[in-house]
């Protein structure tokens, strides 16, 4: 089989470039008639000649309509008879085996060989050696043929060389067809005419053909030409591919056998429209430029397709071109999409987008319903992730995710919905039958679900035990919001409400988290502006040794709001750090901290030290050697008047970084000292506190205010015997009493710090205080 080139085109760039041909081949094939009719029309007028004169246009027009050229199908044998011996045609009747038996007047008068000259002697004595073969072909075929009628196609209109008597050679175009006698006996017709202006058209019209041809057989799509009753006229060989039936096996088949049965009647109205409306109008009406139905292969079985229209055609009556492909891969690659699209990849779960859709939809369908359709919405946040994957790693942060969404499902009934969007937070949609305390119990089993250890990493063969816990905030569809904004932002609400709480918990969605949300967010933009204005100072709390000298003094941040009046930082430090505007606020505090006790240091008092806070987001810092350094650098502080206080919880949220921040820290800027603040809060292990690079344990004031009850006291002593034992200094914080100071000073606890010594005060208050230098409370 000869090899073709295929290539494969969108189906409306194929069905213009398959338009053009068609109103190309139309055009031509429509001059061609036209110039025959009015040649005819006129030799009738003239010669008053009958129509038997046109033999040779008979024979063109049928083969232009690709019908049978056999004459006898039309015309009885007296009328062949009499159109042989009356056109104008130069024609030659002929044996199977090419002979000639006989030759008309015409034939005389054209070539100039008389009836004897003719008779008995073989056609191809008249024409050229190279068109013999031709010529012998055709007879050959009609001899195989036998009685059959014979289609001729435009390629049986021969441009040849013949004799002429006088002339030597002339062009000539001829035609073949043949006729059959009374007995039976088949009789070719060899029907010749000077070449004239015609010929032109001919070659047009046989090119079209020749390039709609070539195209239909190069695409990959299957291209069906129908007529008005829906019957198939022509097939290129890509619907073997596409339906599963050679090209022929389709002509003259009716088109709805390429389709499932009760598919095309679904359709037929809608196809038939094309028919009339051409491509440029089609979409005013509201008619596709495409269909998508199913098709059925013949031996596949059904495939969804997409099928577009050329322009109809008045050629070979009125037709239709119909350009059909298979699209099940890009249903099957759509639907892969879509699912890529709206699906979190890690976990399988929906996305944000899918949540979106579906809520919606849920929203909709409840405002169309007699009795509004009530649901739950829940913002699931877990609690103890980041540490998980600070401490463990990507991998196993991952592994935890993958459980969750295991444990949601598990958890969940099949008509409920759980999304991921991003990090740890998950979102679960549930049904209600009405009673909204129902999705406190739902509630309640995911916090059970979830709270069971995780063993992470338990393909490698030694798997860890890890527990988190979930905050969920709970909002109530419709009663909280009838649209996703509204009801996604209750919900939101709600869960921070419950890590407010304590975490691990969940909590119903009220108007008066709004109120609070409101406030957050002023207290969000007040820090933003009024660090930019100068609206927050430093304030400083003396430390003193056991006898109440200062030795140093600590930083504390306060805000003058300027409407507000001062915010305590219970109120702005919980939402900084929410926000991450802890860092530059942080930052600020540092280097100002720095600038101050430099300044102390130079007026005087060069041992005098400041101690910092570090909240969890500065000590969390990727960059976090580099930025102390750099403000150290930039203020020009001594390194050993710098004292750092860490919390013991931010420690052990991950210790293992954490003792490397410190580390680098210490060997960087040699003589930082690190404070452990609250110790006594963080559960810390021995074996890390036996590693940590500090310096210093902040005993809690928690447990100094209570420090005489049952506990407390055997808590503090054991905290300074540890301390002594790792040879770390202690420092006592809100000692506010006589009786506190007299039992740290007699437990060697040689720095101390709280109202009984002196409150938070200015730095001017302290540069004030520095040359009288004790704070010890007169009796």
């Amino acid at each position: 089989m000869e090899e073709r080139s295929t290539f494969s085109s969108p189906p409306d760039r194929i069905g213009t470039i398959i338009s053009r041909l068609e109103d190309r081949l139309s055009v031509v094939s429509n001059a061609v008639r036209h110039y025959r009719s009015a040649r005819s029309l006129h030799e009738s007028e003239e010669s008053k000649t009958t129509t038997s004169e046109s033999l040779f246009e008979t024979v063109v027009q049928r083969i232009i309509q690709g019908y049978p050229v056999r004459l006898t199908d039309h015309l009885g044998i007296e009328d062949v008879q009499e159109m042989i011996d009356t056109t104008s045609d130069a024609v030659a009747e002929v044996d199977h085996g090419g002979v000639i038996i006989n030759v008309n007047a015409a034939f005389s008068d054209i070539l100039g060989f008389g009836y004897t000259d003719a008779v008995d002697a073989s056609f191809t004595n008249f024409i050229d050696d190279e068109y013999r073969d031709l010529f012998r072909a055709r007879l050959h075929s009609i001899q195989e043929n036998g009685s059959k009628a014979q289609v001729s196609t435009p390629r049986d209109l021969l441009l040849c060389r013949v004799r002429h008597r006088k002339e030597g050679r002339v062009s000539m175009e001829c035609v073949m067809s043949s006729y059959a006698s009374a007995d039976g006996a088949l009789t070719g017709v060899i029907v010749m005419r000077d070449l004239s202006s015609h010929r032109s058209l001919l070659e047009q019209l046989q090119q079209s053909m020749d390039n709609y041809d070539a195209l239909s057989e190069t695409i990959t799509e299957a291209i069906v030409r129908i007529d008005e009753s829906f019957t198939i006229v022509f097939a290129n060989s890509a619907v073997t591919s596409t339906f599963g039936y050679e090209p022929q096996e389709l002509i003259g088949k009716p088109f709805w056998v390429l389709f499932p049965p009760g598919v095309f009647g679904r359709h037929e109205d809608e196809i038939r429209k094309y028919f009339y409306v051409d491509d440029q109008d089609r979409a005013r009406i509201g008619l596709r430029n495409s269909l998508e139905v199913l098709g059925k292969n013949k031996n596949r079985g059904i495939s969804p397709m997409e099928m577009s229209f050329g322009n109809a055609k008045d050629f070979r009556g009125r037709t239709l071109t119909c350009i059909v492909r298979d699209i099940a891969q890009r249903k099957n690659a759509e639907r892969r999409l879509r699912h890529l699209a709206f699906h979190d990849q890690l976990t399988g779960l929906g996305n944000r987008d899918l949540f979106t859709a579906d809520l919606s939809d849920f929203l909709k369908i409840s405002k169309r319903m007699a009795v509004a359709r009530t649901g739950a919405l829940m913002f699931l946040d877990l609690d103890g992730f980041k540490q998980v994957n600070d401490t463990l790693g990507h991998d196993a942060g991952d592994e935890l995710l993958v459980e969750t969404a295991r444990r949601l499902h598990r958890t969940l009934r099949e008509s409920d919905s759980v999304y991921r969007f991003g990090g740890d937070e998950f979102v679960v949609l549930i049904n209600l039958k009405q009673d909204p305390r129902d999705a406190g119990l739902v509630a309640n089993k995911i916090l059970t679900a979830i709270r069971r250890p995780f063993i992470l990493g338990n393909g490698s063969g030694h798997g860890q035990a890890v527990t988190v816990g979930v905050s969920i905030g709970i909002a109530i569809v419709p009663a909280h919001g009838n649209s996703v904004e509204t009801l996604t932002k209750a919900a939101d609400l709600a869960m921070y409400s419950a890590k407010e709480a304590g975490k691990n918990r969940f909590a119903y969605y009220s108007k008066s988290l709004d109120r609070r949300a409101t406030q957050r967010w002023q207290l969000e933009q007040g820090i933003r502006t009024g660090l930019d204005s100068g609206e927050f100072r430093l304030f400083y709390q003396p430390l003193v040794d056991a006898d109440g000298y200062i030795k140093g003094v600590e930083a504390l941040l306060r805000w003058n709001h300027p409407v507000r009046g001062n915010i305590p930082p219970s109120l702005f430090i919980p939402p900084a750090e929410e926000t991450g505007l802890i860092i530059p606020l942080g930052n600020w505090v540092l280097e100002t901290a720095c600038r101050d006790a430099k300044r102390w240091n130079e007026s005087g008092y060069p041992e005098l030290y400041v101690s910092v806070n570090l909240s969890p987001r500065q000590f969390e810092q990727k960059n976090l050697v580099e930025v102390i350094g750099s403000i150290i650098e930039a203020t020009g502080i001594t390194p050993s008047n710098l004292k750092l206080e860490i919390t013991e919880t931010c420690i052990m949220s991950a210790p293992e970084s954490s003792i490397e921040k410190m580390l680098a820290l210490k060997e960087r800027y040699p003589g930082l000292t690190i404070a452990i603040d609250d110790f006594g809060t963080g559960y810390s292990s021995l074996t890390y506190l036996s590693k940590l690079p500090a310096d210093i344990i902040k005993i809690d004031l928690s447990f100094v205010s209570e420090l005489f009850s049952r506990n407390n006291e055997k808590i503090v002593n054991a905290i300074i015997g540890l301390a002594h034992s790792l040879q770390l200094d202690i420092v006592a914080e809100g000692v506010e009493s006589r009786e506190q100071w007299n039992y740290f000073r007699e437990h060697n606890c040689r720095t101390l710090q709280g109202f009984h010594f002196k409150e938070a005060v200015s730095s001017e208050d302290i540069t004030a205080l520095l040359p009288g230098g004790s704070l010890s409370p007169k009796e």
